[in-house]
């Protein structure tokens, strides 16, 4: 199981601040799609090129460009590049 923080709009378009995937291994570049498709929404308003992913590690990175697995166990947050302060 995998945690997920999701701060500003994305935790509004997702319907939660915070949720847990079921899955012991996930890219995080799926993880957006998949969250971004749970929505319904044609455009949720984040993606794989404008979203953040912290992982607690304290890497940072955008998952559009990044080939990073997660794994279970993992805590991570996505930040919205448009959010503020």
């Amino acid at each position: 199981m995998i945690t997920v923080r999701c701060l500003g709009h994305i935790g509004t378009s997702v319907g939660s601040k915070e949720l847990t995937v079921p899955d012991v291994e996930i890219g995080a570049a799926d993880l957006v799609d998949r969250l971004r498709a749970a929505t319904g929404k044609s455009d949720p308003g984040f993606s794989r090129f404008n979203t953040l992913v912290m992982v607690e590690d304290g890497e940072a990175f955008v998952p559009a460009g990044e080939s990073r697995v997660l794994r279970d166990g993992a805590r991570v947050v996505l930040i919205p590049f448009s959010h503020g302060g």
